[in-house]
């Protein structure tokens, strides 16, 4: 058994969180996530077809409108299907806002070997508390 690994990281929004990793090449719309089953309903993205339901979503960046960001976020966090908590690479406000205000953890700045240690499925608990990302396998 290895150990566990920590990576520094800085909170946005706080709250402590358990799961799977998912990575996305591209930035995320949360409309564009069909709430009944958190799978990507966007043609063409890096994670069409995939669920980010109760996930550690690792992505570069919202996008969309306010509104649309927003609302999908809410409608997933509604229905169960929203990740359990978020690493990204750039904030913008709109998503910034969204995770607070739902309460999903969201981090940014996270130092630079977390990518290269993790890929899919790998389980990581993200305390954005204590501005730190474990690795545990």
């Amino acid at each position: 058994m290895t150990a566990d690994l920590i990576f520094k990281c800085h909170k946005i929004a706080g709250g402590k969180a358990k799961g799977e990793v998912l990575i996305s090449a591209d930035d995320i719309c949360f409309y564009l996530v069909d709430p009944d089953t958190g799978k990507v309903i966007e043609k063409g993205h890096a994670l069409e077809g995939k669920s980010v339901a109760g996930k550690v979503l690792v992505f570069p960046s919202g996008k969309g409108s306010s509104v649309v960001q927003a609302d999908g976020l809410y409608q997933l966090a509604m229905k169960g299907t929203a990740p359990r908590a978020m690493i990204i690479r750039y904030p913008e406000t709109v998503l910034v806002a969204s995770a607070i205000i739902m309460e999903v953890p969201l981090v940014d700045n996270v130092e630079p070997g977390f990518y290269d240690a993790v890929k899919d499925g790998v389980k990581v608990e993200v305390d954005a508390d204590n501005s730190r990302i474990i690795v545990t396998g």
